[in-house]
């Protein structure tokens, strides 16, 4: 079914999807122009050719590959010259969330998955622990444990968890007046219990331009739920974001987002998840952080009176903002307190959980590869990117720390360290 939507009835029917898997499938295999960007091009290619180029005749444990193999990165979509509007409208990244879903519909979601997605649970408790939780995640034989467990590989860097959400530190913030308006800042599950150095910068850095900072986090935005096949879960915190944003953005305030996975979902696939006016209002509110920060430097009110220029950067692009199309905002932004920053165009291969698993921990460093090498061949002085797990990967890969954009800013403004 060509454009189906999540709200039509065959968009969850086994034959329905089969059928639009054959008809997008070949129309790929004629093109093959996305060969390169992801390891479910190379595989459903190899498939075909196996069956004299007939897409209809691909086995079901083929297809299930390339599904498996997708992390929805969203490259082809914009790499792909069919996307809608053209009459063939094919959308591959949600195709592949589509079967998905109907996979899971089919055999239920797996534990570790269950598990995985529920960031909220997982960030409060581990922010409550927070002292047994960061030194359990270097103990070797926990982390065998947790891979036989969770599917996460061992050798995956991961988060060191804050001693409180950020939320309740910002509650207590008396924030600016507000001259140049006021900002929704919706912090992400990732920042909000693991990465605060980041919403403090992107506080500190809004004020000092004359922007109050509202608190807007009441849950995750639900991708990993959307990911992993679970619908309703994804459905049920998206529907709560919204009715915590709704009155305030119905009132002009913008929602700003520091991580564009999380933008990207209010922006993208909120509308279609709910199907409401709000949610639409919210999509049509939010901006990525980055985003918003160029927005204040078009219209001349974000402040220049940097104390000092930083030296050679490095600047990952983000999949996930690139399928954004909104520009490289944070690559410009970079460009006001750097004479030198140089563009790392090139996946992480993380997305999500996928390249933290064991089983796709070979594949995911191979996708990682070039990203590494020109990170390594700029030679900076600092790294930047606006993705939180295309830093952790960049960590585990070169030993370099890999901060958000801001925190760059705020270094520049003179604020000191954001930890």
């Amino acid at each position: 079914m060509k454009n189906a939507s999540l709200h039509d009835a065959e968009y969850l029917d086994r034959e329905s999807l089969d059928r639009e898997m054959v008809r997008v499938f070949e129309k790929c295999h004629d093109c093959r122009r996305c060969l390169p960007l992801c390891p479910s091009f190379p595989s459903l290619f190899e498939s075909i050719d196996r069956h004299e180029q007939e897409a209809a005749k691909l086995t079901g444990a083929e297809m299930r590959e390339v599904v498996d193999l997708c992390y929805q990165c969203k490259l082809c979509y914009n790499h792909c010259p069919y996307h809608p509007p053209h009459e063939w409208g094919i959308d591959f990244p949600k195709l592949m969330s589509r079967a998905k879903l109907v996979q899971a519909r089919e055999e239920g979601i797996p534990l570790p998955e269950r598990l995985g997605a529920q960031q909220d649970r997982m960030g409060k408790a581990s922010c409550l622990s927070s002292g047994l939780t960061n030194a359990a995640f270097k103990n070797r034989a926990i982390r065998l444990l947790m891979e036989k467990g969770t599917g996460i590989d061992r050798r995956w860097i991961m988060p060191t968890y804050e001693k409180q959400p950020f939320s309740k530190e910002l509650d207590r913030h008396r924030t600016v007046s507000g001259e140049n308006g006021r900002a929704i800042l919706f912090t992400t599950c990732f920042v909000e219990y693991s990465e605060a150095h980041t919403a403090r910068a992107a506080v500190a850095v809004l004020e000092h331009s004359g922007v109050a900072v509202d608190n807007g986090y009441d849950a995750c935005c639900g991708a990993p739920f959307l990911h992993g096949g679970a619908l309703e879960s994804a459905r049920k915190n998206a529907a709560k974001v919204v009715a915590g944003l709704i009155e305030r953005v119905r009132a002009g305030l913008p929602v700003v987002v520091p991580g564009p996975t999380c933008s990207y979902q209010l922006k993208n696939e909120y509308p279609e998840l709910l199907g409401t006016d709000d949610a639409r209002a919210v999509a049509a509110a939010t901006l990525d952080l980055g985003e918003f920060i160029f927005k204040l430097a078009a219209a001349k009110t974000l402040k220049r009176d940097f104390a000092k220029k930083l030296g050679r950067i490095a600047y990952h692009l983000p999949c996930h903002l690139k399928a954004q199309s909104i520009g490289f905002r944070s690559l410009q932004l970079l460009g006001l307190v750097s004479d030198d920053v140089r563009l790392v165009d090139a996946c992480s291969g993380v997305d999500g959980t996928w390249g933290m698993k064991a089983r796709w921990w070979e594949q995911s460093q191979k996708v990682a590869g070039r990203m590494v090498m020109e990170i390594q061949s700029a030679e900076p002085e600092r790294v930047a990117t606006d993705c939180p797990l295309a830093a952790l990967r960049i960590l585990e890969r070169t030993g370099r720390e890999a901060v958000h954009p801001v925190v760059l800013l705020a270094e520049a403004y003179g604020f000191g360290p954001a930890r």
